[in-house]
């Protein structure tokens, strides 16, 4: 997902928080975080790449330039607390390639990266719909500071669902928190769909997310398609950027390529085919 933290990081975290409320104890919290993070309940060695192409449009709306580039993003060590990610972008240019170099991201199961603390406060209960069903939901502020930023989340969610998080508003100002540099709506809009993936025979079960991302350039919409027992989770993703005039800037489309699974932590609400190692590739 392309969230607050950037291209990078939004691409490797979609954090669930869930089941926070009833867990005393910090290493408790780093188990449950560890269990729905996208990344953090894979094992050293799971990966998954991906294909992005952006296009970008000029002030009277047509097309200006294009480009296409694969990520892919591996698990390099998990940790109680952590997962540490290696992230490797490759330009492709009139069907060559072009490898930049990679990056090591370390991440806390709530997001935070190195030298980032993380605070949690409870709040008032909240019903979010999905799929015309109203959910009874709990809600928690949870607050990143450190560096040049400060980060506050206001999520909704629900211990028994999965995803846990189903609705996720955050702010992000400067480490004073006088200035706002960016707002993010995020919301579960479908739970429980069939996706198919690469050329797999079975369809997964899959869940929709709509994010929003407001800042003084503009607003970027994305639509996610998440499968949860591949690596990063999400497998299909499309976006749209307008300006401040409601004029289109940018559109990027994002596709699974592959993937590999490898040590999936055991775990009753999720499918049973998260527990199953699996490596594939599009044909």
């Amino acid at each position: 997902m392309l969230g607050p933290k950037g291209t990078i990081l939004g691409l490797v975290a979609w954090t669930s928080l869930g089941a926070l409320a009833g867990f005393a104890g910090a290493a408790e919290h780093d188990a449950i975080l560890r269990q729905d993070h996208a990344w953090g309940r894979f094992g050293k060695g799971s990966w998954r790449e991906v294909r992005i192409v952006t296009q970008t449009f000029d002030p009277q709306g047509n097309p200006a330039d294009s480009s296409v580039t694969h990520n892919k993003t591996s698990v390099q060590d998990v940790t109680a607390d952590h997962v540490t990610l290696k992230v490797e972008v490759t330009v492709e240019v009139a069907g060559q390639r072009f490898p930049s170099e990679p990056q090591i991201i370390t991440q806390g199961f709530a997001g935070e990266t190195a030298g980032q603390t993380v605070s949690v406060k409870p709040g008032a209960g909240e019903t979010v719909t999905i799929d015309g069903e109203p959910v009874e939901c709990e809600t928690r502020e949870i607050e990143i500071q450190g560096g040049v930023t400060r980060e506050v989340s206001l999520i909704s969610y629900a211990p028994e669902h999965f995803p846990s998080i189903l609705k996720r508003t955050t702010t992000m100002r400067d480490a004073a928190g006088t200035k706002t540099m960016q707002e993010v709506t995020s919301e579960v809009k479908a739970v429980g769909m069939p996706r198919r993936v690469l050329n797999e025979r079975f369809q997964r079960d899959a869940f929709l997310v709509c994010e929003q991302q407001r800042n003084d350039r503009g607003l970027t919409t994305i639509w996610s398609w998440h499968v949860p027992d591949i690596p990063g989770e999400i497998v299909d993703q499309s976006s749209k950027k307008v300006d401040n005039e409601g004029r289109l800037v940018r559109r990027t489309t994002l596709e699974l390529v592959g993937y590999g699974v490898h040590g999936v932590q055991p775990d009753d609400s999720f499918p049973d085919t998260r527990r199953r190692a699996r490596r594939a590739r599009r044909r």
